[in-house]
């Protein structure tokens, strides 16, 4: 689940939940009947910061993942790029600048413990 969150830019748990809960493309994916019950925020955060603390299980699926995708021949195997390009509405296609934006698994989880930081504070709760 929390693979999907950071595929797709989902930078809530409570987000996710909804996600999960509404998209068949996500549920079709984790094994997820129509009728089956999804995990609740607080299950997957428990898993993340508890659970899976202190270990590389994060970086070991996206391992596994790519792994899988040279084996099938989807991608070469020598350098993976992906496109992230922000441009301003009215901007001019003839300038630009480039930009290389780096980001790993251990920031979009650093992201995610902010965000319960956050809204337990907001919820009046112990951080």
């Amino acid at each position: 689940m929390i693979f999907l969150g950071y595929f797709y830019g989902i930078r809530s748990e409570r987000q996710l939940e909804r996600e999960i809960q509404t998209n068949l493309a996500y549920r079709w994916f984790l094994g997820l009947g129509l009728t089956d019950k999804v995990p609740d925020h607080t299950t997957i955060s428990w898993n993340r910061r508890t659970r899976f603390k202190d270990t590389n299980i994060f970086q070991d699926i996206f391992d596994e993942i790519i792994l899988q995708a040279i084996s099938h021949r989807m991608v070469g195997g020598r350098v993976l790029v992906t496109d992230s390009t922000h441009v301003k509405a009215n901007a001019n296609k003839h300038q630009y600048t480039k930009q290389m934006v780096l980001q790993n698994t251990k920031d979009y989880v650093d992201e995610l413990n902010a965000a319960v930081t956050e809204d337990r504070k907001a919820h009046g709760k112990k951080p």
